[in-house]
């Protein structure tokens, strides 16, 4: 009796009948739309509680919500149908998990590759979204009728961008018939110490025709979600952050560079190096970042600087700061 139903379990939340929190599209009312239910064990749930604020939302695929500290509120993530006709990310808030705002849309593709859904989860300080992307197959628009999942992220969950439009964070599978060659759902992640696991929803025929369902898993290396490689894999490409406060004396890297290399440097505000690091050429978590001429990061912690990375046949995932 209702549909795209997305749960969460709220630890901040002080009530245990509401431990559990739900949010889907109700389909057995008569007034239709958005409700949201309530359960202390994530199996014994309370009626929907309607909530009309969320005009607009179709709320058919994959709603999800959480707790947004930022912001001290709740966001939910829901589907919107806009003009010219296409589908789209809607994004409503609420303090109370009960009165919403009217859903606005936050993020849509293009009327041949349309942002269908968005489960989001915050990592790393900021937000991260796996949009499901729809080749619709309509006339004129030569769709093939499959779906993909991307990756997007925001700062504040209200803007987001998408991470190289177009290239799947979970390609579909090339031969026809396979188990996710038609569409690929992600869930949330599960992270563990050496693995991102992402368990996504597959079938082995289209969008809109009969089709078989799977469990599928897809794994990533921590932090491995997205990184910088060079354009022209003939040459070397730089990338400077922006200034940054050093809170800690050793650095880390991760990056793939087992057929070239990753080399950071420390540089001030016009550009000159204050400590050079020794290139790293293997694949590598958490690499510890050596400097030349045996110095240290000691006498910058606390300061800001910016890091300039040179990558070479490799790609740089991300970096970080350890006492």
């Amino acid at each position: 009796d209702n549909h795209g139903v997305g749960v969460f379990k709220d630890l901040r939340e002080e009530d245990p009948a509401r431990r559990y929190k739900m949010i889907a599209r109700e389909l057995n009312r008569t007034e239709g739309g958005m409700g949201v239910r309530f359960s202390a064990d994530g199996k014994h749930w309370s009626e929907p509680t309607l909530c009309p604020e969320m005009k607009g939302s179709r709320g058919d695929v994959h709603n999800n919500a959480f707790w947004a500290p930022e912001l001290g509120k709740y966001v939910a993530i829901a589907r919107l149908r806009v003009e010219p006709w296409q589908r789209a990310v809607g994004r409503t808030e609420s303090a109370d998990f009960l009165n919403w705002t009217e859903a606005v849309e936050v993020l849509r593709g293009t009327q041949e590759a349309q942002a269908y859904s968005m489960p989001v989860f915050r990592h790393a300080g900021v937000y991260l979204g796996l949009p499901a992307i729809y080749h619709e197959h309509r006339h004129g628009h030569g769709g093939n009728d499959r779906t993909h999942t991307e990756l997007a992220w925001s700062p504040d969950t209200v803007t987001w961008h998408r991470i190289d439009p177009g290239t799947p964070l979970i390609p579909n599978a090339e031969t026809d018939g396979h188990y996710d060659w038609g569409c690929v759902y992600a869930s949330v992640p599960v992270f563990l110490d050496d693995e991102v696991r992402l368990y996504y929803g597959a079938s082995n025929g289209p969008h809109s025709d009969w089709r078989d369902s799977f469990l599928a898993l897809a794994t990533l290396r921590p932090d491995g979600f997205a990184g910088y490689q060079p354009d022209d894999e003939n040459k070397p490409a730089v990338v400077t952050t922006r200034p940054v406060p050093l809170s800690g004396a050793t650095l880390t890297v991760t990056c793939d560079a087992g057929g070239g290399s990753v080399t950071v440097a420390v540089v001030d505000e016009a550009g000159n190096v204050l400590r050079q690091g020794r290139p790293i050429r293997t694949d590598s978590t958490d690499h510890v970042v050596r400097w030349e001429a045996a110095a240290n990061l000691e006498p910058y912690v606390g300061k800001t600087v910016r890091l300039r990375f040179e990558i070479e046949g490799a790609k740089l995932y991300s970096f970080g700061m350890k006492p």
